[in-house]
């Protein structure tokens, strides 16, 4: 007896994602969730390095001024600046300050997309605000008055559009650089469920024309999975929308047995029964039994593959020798 609809994802052999790989992971809250269990497998990755961002123009948008150097305008609200073009967690009480903030992280944000191997995009919406006096779409209102903007959905050919300008640019730096697209699970309800609906569909829409149309752009199904294997609300947060840390794990396996290669696989479970070692707190950290377990830890991180990198935790454990 069946209690759930199962589909076969197929196996990504020819775009694995392997050790060595550079990522960078940007859009809604989901975007953070995998970034943050690629970097606990220790793979070098940020996430949002501007902050969460929510629809496709204003991901696409961001990507491409960091690589143009355009620097986002600066605005006072409530004694803080911040961007129409970026979240509010981006934020200074100088403008001085918000200016070199966004420099440094739009010049992060460029040095990964130079070195990237894979770019991982996670819209959320496909509404997006127009604030009327500048008549530019935003990626975040800053809780500013509704009156002052208005809601607009997208469509698929805009959507395309905006990304085919951002892929030429960062293909002229990056030629090999791989874009994963997938939509965030995250059900937008303060929009409606009728509207939500149509947005999702747009996002499914869009990203299905993009890999369609470029062949280094592929899909992962994070919507899919959420609806349909994981359809209980055991599944979410107390707020009914976002997916707890239960589906975010079952969607991970379901990510890593998709894209990680049988050598990948294989690296990723000897580091998380190593990290499992490490975490455990002895009695007595000077005991000569404790003392021992540091010494051959450090010996199987001496040993650990290359291409991952354990130098702070190789660090962290020469300072608890002893003589």
């Amino acid at each position: 007896m069946k209690f759930k609809i199962e589909f076969d994802i197929p196996k990504k052999n020819h775009e694995a994602i392997n050790y060595g790989d550079t990522l960078l992971s940007i859009g809604s809250c989901f975007s953070n969730d995998i970034g943050q269990k690629l970097l606990n497998a220790k793979f070098d990755v940020i996430s949002n390095p501007l902050g969460v961002l929510y629809d496709p123009l204003s991901i696409f948008k961001i990507l491409k001024d960091c690589l143009h150097n355009i620097a986002p305008s600066p605005i006072l609200i409530n004694d803080l600046y911040v961007s129409f073009a970026l979240h509010s967690e981006i934020r200074a009480v100088t403008k001085d300050d918000f200016n070199s903030m966004c420099l440094r992280k739009m010049d992060l944000t460029r040095d990964y997309l130079k070195k990237a191997k894979w770019l991982i995009i996670t819209p959320g919406t496909a509404y997006s605000y127009r604030h009327l006096t500048s008549n530019e779409l935003v990626a975040n209102c800053h809780k500013i008055p509704q009156r002052e903007f208005r809601k607009e959905l997208l469509n698929t050919q805009l959507i395309l559009d905006a990304f085919e300008s951002l892929y030429l640019s960062i293909k002229e730096i990056n030629p090999a650089l791989q874009c994963l697209f997938t939509v965030s699970p995250v059900r937008h309800l303060k929009d409606g469920l009728n509207e939500n609906t149509q947005s999702k569909a747009i996002l499914h829409l869009a990203t299905h024309e993009i890999v369609t149309r470029f062949k280094d752009c592929h899909y992962f199904p994070s919507y899919e999975i959420m609806i349909d294997e994981l359809r209980d609300y055991r599944f979410y947060k107390s707020d009914m929308i976002h997916p707890n840390e239960l589906a975010i794990d079952y969607i991970w396996e379901r990510f890593l047995s998709t894209y990680f290669s049988e050598h990948t696989l294989s690296i990723y479970e000897l580091w998380g029964d190593l990290s499992k070692e490490m975490m455990h707190k002895p009695f007595n950290p000077h005991s000569i039994e404790h003392q021992k377990f540091i010494r051959k830890t450090l010996k199987k991180l001496a040993d650990f593959p290359k291409n991952v990198n354990v130098n702070n935790e190789i660090e962290d454990l020469k300072k608890m020798l002893l003589g």
